[in-house]
Parts: structure tokens; sequence; C-alpha cells
């Protein structure tokens, strides 16, 4: 085991070696040889120039320049800075059978796969690290050698009826669009909380879910992440259970958090109305989803309206954690599920340390007391303490929910 470790540490080491003797070019902080091939000819689906993130962190380009007959592939492999590396790239032979392309020496462990999207899907080393590409044009990526070729979903701006100061609330949201006019039925994800509340610089992060938002591509739907008042570049102030002096974060009280959960349920369902207005999304019901509070959030809007939602995919709701916050605030907000007559798919993580299994069942169990068609599939995220992190390690879910996504098309 140390001895292979070690192989493939040297083989690396030599590729990066071996790239750096090379000019390069950077398209935002991923570096690329200066002689890359854009592909003449389209004989193989993985042909071309990919862009996308590990992990949704770390900026990654694929450029597969040559597929022979037999399907061996000319890759060049280039990722950005992460806090233990700087960028890197480097060129590999590949294997192309069907629709996976897999570097073929054992000395790197990457795999993709197509995606019915028109994307690709990559992981790394047996599943410690996931992707989503999409293809771009390798000319103008050059041109325009930026960081936001990296972004696989657009921004765009809800122009809601919400009001502050005066002012009518624009809401931005990340949108992930099937090929095709539409209209599409909507799939909307809501994000969480930012951790204890006390970092302003967290509220502006754009927060959204490749893999999960691939998936409901595939399957026909629009996904939109609405990024709320005051998060993620959205007009307003980002006031959702703060105590009275902000620097303090979040308030544990539920005289604050409760308020706080209303305020997150009035922009989701201005989110709603404005994205139903869209030419692209159709009249039919919407599936919900959320992760952490985004979680809870997802619960509020189906028991509101419950006759807009087709079901809710919950990836390790609450609201206030287990060691802190008032202990009633998670069962109040989860009775709130009310009349709500469609599946509900809540995911949990093991050591997860802000909702234990065991915890977040006390408050998963008001639905079930309402006769709320609940399930809930309970996963390990490799490594310790890293529970909380499931929505990111999609091998654990992705069946469950594609089987649970039957139920709701």
């Amino acid at each position: 085991m140390l001895r292979s470790a070690l192989l493939v540490c040297a083989a690396l080491l030599l590729l990066v070696i071996q790239s750096n003797a090379q000019e390069k070019v950077f398209v935002g902080d991923v570096p690329l040889p200066d002689n890359v091939v854009s592909p003449s000819s389209a004989k193989s689906p993985f042909l071309g120039t990919w862009t996308g993130k590990w992990d949704e962190r770390k900026n990654h380009i694929l450029i597969v320049e040559n597929v022979s007959d037999d399907g061996r592939a000319d890759v060049v492999y280039a990722v950005g800075r992460d806090p233990h590396n700087s960028g890197r790239w480097f060129r590999r032979k590949a294997q192309v059978e069907g629709d996976t392309l897999q570097f073929d020496d054992g000395g790197f462990p990457a795999r993709y796969s197509l995606s019915a999207s028109g994307r690709i899907r990559g992981v790394f080393d047996g599943n410690k690290g996931f992707a989503v590409l999409q293809r771009q044009d390798l000319a103008e990526l050059l041109a325009s050698p930026k960081s936001d070729w990296f972004t696989i979903g657009s921004v765009e701006f809800l122009k809601t009826d919400l009001v502050e100061d005066g002012r009518n609330v624009r809401l931005a949201t990340v949108l992930f669009r099937p090929d095709g006019p539409g209209p599409f039925p909507l799939a909307m994800i809501h994000h969480g909380s930012t951790g204890s509340g006390k970092n302003p610089r967290a509220f502006d992060q754009v927060w959204s879910a490749d893999w999960l938002a691939d998936i409901l591509n595939e399957k026909g739907w629009l996904v939109a992440f609405p990024q709320r008042r005051g998060r993620g570049g959205s007009d307003g102030l980002y006031d959702e259970g703060f105590a009275e002096d902000r620097s303090k974060g979040y308030s544990p009280e539920a005289a604050v958090s409760l308020p706080g959960a209303d305020r997150a349920l009035v922009d989701a369902d201005a989110a709603l109305t404005a994205l139903k207005r869209r030419a692209d999304v159709d009249d039919g019901k919407t599936l919900l989803g959320g992760m952490s509070r985004g979680g809870v959030v997802a619960i509020l809007q189906a028991g509101h309206k419950p006759q807009a939602f087709s079901g809710v995919l919950n990836f390790v709701g609450g609201w206030v954690s287990e060691n802190w916050g008032d202990p009633e605030t998670n069962p109040t907000l989860f009775r709130r599920i009310g009349a709500f007559d469609g599946p509900v798919l809540s995911i949990y993580g093991e050591e997860d340390p802000f909702y234990s299994v065991a915890y977040s069942k006390t408050y998963l169990a008001e639905m079930e007391e309402l006769g709320t068609d609940h399930r809930l599939h309970v996963v390990k995220v490799p490594g310790h303490g890293n529970g909380h992190w499931a929505l990111f390690v999609p091998n654990l879910w992705e069946e469950t929910v594609s089987d649970f996504l039957k139920e709701t098309d």
C-alpha cells in the first residue's frame, strides 16, 4: 500500500515538473500549456474543452485533444489553487469506452462519464472528489481568461414583490436549464446558514450544488438555487435570526430564531412567485429541496402552500444545532409541514457535528406523527465528523434520490 502511494506521488511530481518546464497560460487560477490543441473533429463526444469545479471549490479544466479509433485519448488535465498546491496541469493518456473516459495507467485516479444533460461528471480516487463540467469553446476561453468560466449554472436576478427601504428586492438565483425551449417543471433548492453567522464575508458566497442540479436537469427539471435577502448578491439585509448585537451571530433564542425562519419563508415564496412568471417554467407543481437551514425552509414552504409542491428533498435539515439553541425550535418548525401530502426524503449523515442522526430523528418524528409520507436515508460520509456535508458526496445518495424522483415526476 505504502509503495503504491509513493509511486503515485512520484509520478505526479514528475508530471508537475514536466508541466512547469513548458510555457503556461492561465484561465483564472488554472494554468494550461501554451500549445494546447483544439480538436477539429467530433468523432468522440468527449473531444473538446470542459470546465467546472472539483467539490464545488477547486477550478478544473479538462481538454480532450484527440481520440483514436481504439479509444486512446490525449488529455490535458488542469486544476487551480487549493490550500496545499498552486495550480498545475499535465498531459496524460486516457481510454474512452462507451460513455466513460478513464486515465488508463492507474497512476492518476480520475474517471469521467457523459451525462444526459450534455455535461460530463468526474469522480476522483474512488469517490473522494466529484466534479460536473460543461463544454466550452477553447478560443473563447483563452480570449477571456477569467474565473467565471468555472461556474456551471447561470446567475440571474429575480424581480420580486419584496420591498425593503422603499425599493423592490432582487434575489440572485443560480439557474440550471435543461436543453430545449421548455417550459420545464421547476425544482427549487434552498441554501443553509453561514455557520455561526459571525463572518459577514460568508454572506456574499453564492451557493449551489452542481451534481444534484445535473441529476435534475437530466430528468427534465429546471433547477433554481435562490439566494435569500442579503445572501449571494441578493438585495436587502440578511436577517434570519440574528442576536441584537449582529457581531455575535445567530441568536439561540426561539423568540428570535422562529421569526428568522419566517423571514426565510417569505423570501422563498417571493422567489417561487418570480420563477413561476418565467416562460421556461411550467405551471405544474414544484419540487423542493434544501440543505441544513435550507432543508427547514423547504419543509416550511411545503406546509405553507401544500398544493404547490410535488415533494421535498431534505439534506441534513435543522435550524438550530443540537448543543446550541432552544430545543423546541426544530420540532416547532418541522411540525409546520402540516397538511402536505407529498413524499419527503430526508438524508442525514452520521457524525454530523450540528445535527446527529439520533437528535434529528426527534424532530423528524414530528412530521411522521402528522402522517407525512416521510422516509429517512442515513449515510456515512468518509472522514471524521463530516456528516453535515452529505450533499457533496453524491455516490452515497444518488440512487436513493433517483428512485424518489420517480414518485414526483
